[in-house]
């Protein structure tokens, strides 16, 4: 007798909790004023939904993230059926020489991310000229921010973040990493830019700065100086690990640059792993994530030593 009333309360818990959701919707298509419930979906998910669904969602001042999960239901955030938050969350920072570029340019990321399950969250910056340096800075924070703030309702783990770039995104999350603007992080990977010490990359170029360079850092060596990674591990220290990868682009001075961008590091016991990605472009070194043994193999080493 007392199974058979649990099992009626539970079935009229359920009828009770449809029964919600199609009287907001009812109010939605009645009322001319007021809260719109318009937007409110079933607790239960489509047949047709995966978890490659992207939410997109502005977080102010013009920028929006890519989080590639399905949206929250707001009934079931009314009801309290929220996902556990317990999925490492990797954040992506797009390339495209800080003048263009979208935080849709992911590549093979989406598929790479599920397959390992994490989550995987895109984040604008606003490009050059509208934009300075450092307010790409602030616009790549504000998007971590708003992850560490927001991520635990599509199930994400605030607590497990992990910060990637690739070129100019690469240069943008060392340079965050470097002075201690991201928060609390599990580790950073920075994948292929020459940007880690520009007056270095200025010697090694024979005296000249490449235009996309110039066009981005000018040519005022202070500049330079203030906006190279390297300047600031010196004066910081208790940094998370960082993955810094590199490709057979421009020989051995990317290596260069990226070796001792590593080794300025050690010297204040962080942990560095670098991957020498000699075969492959500087293109190629982003999209072969998820299709290319070497390189993922490298991503997935470091990924799983920092998220546990």
């Amino acid at each position: 007798m007392t199974r058979n009333f649990r099992g009626w309360s539970r079935i009229a818990a359920a009828i009770a909790a449809l029964a919600l959701g199609f009287a907001l919707q009812a109010c939605s298509q009645t009322a001319g004023s007021g809260t719109d419930f318009s937007a409110l979906t079933s607790v239960r998910a489509s047949p047709t939904a995966t978890a490659e669904e992207r939410s997109t969602v502005a977080i102010g001042g013009g920028l929006k993230v890519d989080v590639y999960a399905r949206a929250p239901s707001k009934l079931a955030s009314l009801l309290g059926a929220r996902p556990k938050a317990s999925t490492p969350v990797l954040l992506y920072v797009h390339g495209g020489g800080w003048v263009k570029g979208t935080r849709e340019k992911v590549y093979n990321l989406p598929a790479y991310a599920k397959s390992r399950g994490y989550l995987l969250v895109s984040v604008d910056y606003r490009p050059l000229p509208e934009n300075t340096i450092e307010g790409q800075v602030r616009d790549v924070v504000a998007g971590i921010n708003w992850v560490r703030n927001n991520i635990a309702t599509y199930g994400g783990d605030p607590g497990r973040i992990v910060i990637m770039g690739h070129s100019s995104g690469s240069h943008l999350v060392a340079l965050i990493g470097a002075r201690k603007l991201g928060g609390t992080l599990r580790g950073i990977v920075a994948n292929d830019v020459q940007a880690y010490d520009l007056p270095t990359y200025y010697r090694l170029r024979k005296n000249s700065m490449d235009r996309i360079y110039r066009k981005a850092f000018g040519a005022n060596r202070a500049t330079w100086v203030k906006y190279s990674p390297i300047t600031y591990v010196p004066q910081n220290s208790g940094f998370p690990p960082f993955l810094i990868m590199h490709s057979g682009s421009n020989g051995e001075r990317r290596r260069a640059l990226a070796e001792a961008f590593a080794a300025k590091l050690r010297q204040k016991g962080t942990q560095v792993t670098l991957f020498d990605g000699k075969a492959y472009s500087h293109g190629t070194i982003a999209s072969s994530i998820g299709r290319s043994a070497a390189v993922t193999q490298a991503l997935d080493r470091f990924l799983k030593a920092v998220y546990r």
